[in-house]
């Protein structure tokens, strides 16, 4: 059972500070009492802490007894100026200026914590901001009545739960209760913070902090090529333009009905824009790149139960012949250095009766926008290693074993054909 905070009295309010700061660190830890003047200090914060998430509506008991308190929220909960600006001036006023140096600088230097991580993938989550059990109540098992409260939100709503713990003691105590530690912030000696997540088994595969972190761990590296520099922005640069916006919605439209319920492989996803809009139509799917950061990207947000991301060379593919009844290829051929070997590999994988779909952009002399997306990728690195028309595309694709069966101009900022074609 719990119970929603609407309204405590300032002594409820005061024995929550006081047992928050009551807490005894290691002798090794400070905590985050490094940051406070003292133990009222901390006490004071945290009152300031309890008044801002009754205001909110997010902070919860374990019964009308008023035993043991958690305030969590969803990720996507904004906090209101007032209460922003009430908790930053309470915060300000605890703090101890002398130390504040040192916490800065090992806030710039560590990495992320875990919920950060979250924030910055788009993946939501419920973040725990306090859990405090009251004097008179603590070593009677509210630990676990408190958490349980965040962790069945979490199951509702097929949610990671994600707080912040800042000594050695706490985060074991968490990891007994059902948590593990993802990630460790040092943020000056014997000043940790430690990432703790509760993870159902009802939360997409892409949101396990196994695929997160090592998508974290993907993304921090030195860059490799130019498809990894633009991973993060290829999405909003492909399709930010209304013109095609409008194209790629009619190409989702039309590959759900080519794909349904057929065995299916994309080669050079990206960021999966195509995958993830037709994937749930299909028996199943398989998205390669060959850029570990675009795959990175990929896994942000909702991910179809039957899409797989996968790195693999265009190539190079590394599947077995006659696997697949349709082969996707958008907007890639033509910056492939040798498209003809990508093609051969595609009729390899692609079953007899199998359908190659390949949406390319197309040169179209004297179009001004696609003149100057050229020059900016030009610009940028990108290599076009072929400039086909529209009759060149599909006469290229004649040439390397393919019979076009329909072709489509579309109406898109940057001129683009749709193709569907099968094995000669």
């Amino acid at each position: 059972m719990s119970v929603r905070i609407n309204m405590l009295s300032e002594e409820e309010i005061r024995s929550i500070g006081d047992a928050f700061a009551g807490y005894k660190y290691a002798d090794s830890e400070w905590g985050m009492s490094f940051l406070g003047k003292g133990k009222q200090a901390v006490s004071d914060y945290i009152c300031a802490y309890v008044r801002m998430a009754i205001r909110e509506r997010v902070l919860y008991s374990t019964s009308e007894n008023h035993e043991a308190f958690i305030a969590f929220k969803r990720s996507e909960h904004k906090m209101s100026v007032s209460s922003a600006a009430g908790l930053l001036g309470a915060a300000f006023g605890c703090m101890n200026y002398r130390n504040i140096p040192k916490a800065a600088k090992g806030f710039m230097n560590s990495d992320k914590g875990y919920g950060d991580i979250l924030l910055k993938f788009k993946i939501p989550h419920i973040y725990v901001g306090m859990v405090a059990v009251t004097k008179q109540y603590q070593g009677q098992g509210y630990m676990r009545k408190l958490l349980e409260i965040a962790f069945e939100e979490g199951r509702r709503h097929a949610l990671p739960v994600v707080l912040d713990t800042d000594a050695e003691l706490k985060k074991e105590k968490y990891e007994h209760l059902g948590m593990k530690c993802v990630t460790t912030k040092k943020l000056a000696d014997g000043v940790n913070l430690y990432g703790m997540v509760y993870e159902p088994e009802n939360i997409p595969k892409e949101w396990k902090s196994k695929v997160v972190m090592d998508d974290f761990r993907i993304m921090k590296e030195k860059n490799e090529s130019i498809w990894d520099k633009f991973a993060s922005v290829y999405s909003a640069f492909v399709t930010g333009t209304p013109g095609n916006k409008r194209a790629y919605e009619a190409i989702y439209k039309r590959i759900r009905s080519v794909v349904k319920d057929r065995e299916v492989l994309e080669i050079a996803t990206g960021p999966g824009v195509i995958a993830k809009q037709v994937a749930a139509e299909t028996k199943g799917m398989i998205a390669t790149d060959f850029s570990e950061k675009m795959l990175a990207v990929a896994h942000r947000g909702q991910v179809p139960d039957n899409l797989k991301f996968e790195l693999a060379d265009a190539c190079e593919l590394p599947y077995e012949d006659n696997s697949f009844d349709v082969v996707i290829i958008a907007n890639a051929l033509h910056i492939i250095p040798e498209p003809e070997k990508a093609l051969a590999q595609i009729r390899r994988v692609l079953r007899k009766e199998g359908t190659l779909i390949a949406p390319n952009f197309i040169h179209v002399n004297k179009n001004r926008v696609s003149g100057a997306f050229s020059k900016v990728l030009s610009a940028a690195g990108v290599k076009f290693e072929a400039k086909w028309d529209a009759d060149g595309f599909t006469a290229f694709l004649d040439r390397n074993g393919f019979e076009v069966n329909y072709s489509k101009q579309l109406n898109s900022t940057i001129p683009m054909v749709y193709v569907e074609a099968t094995k000669n």
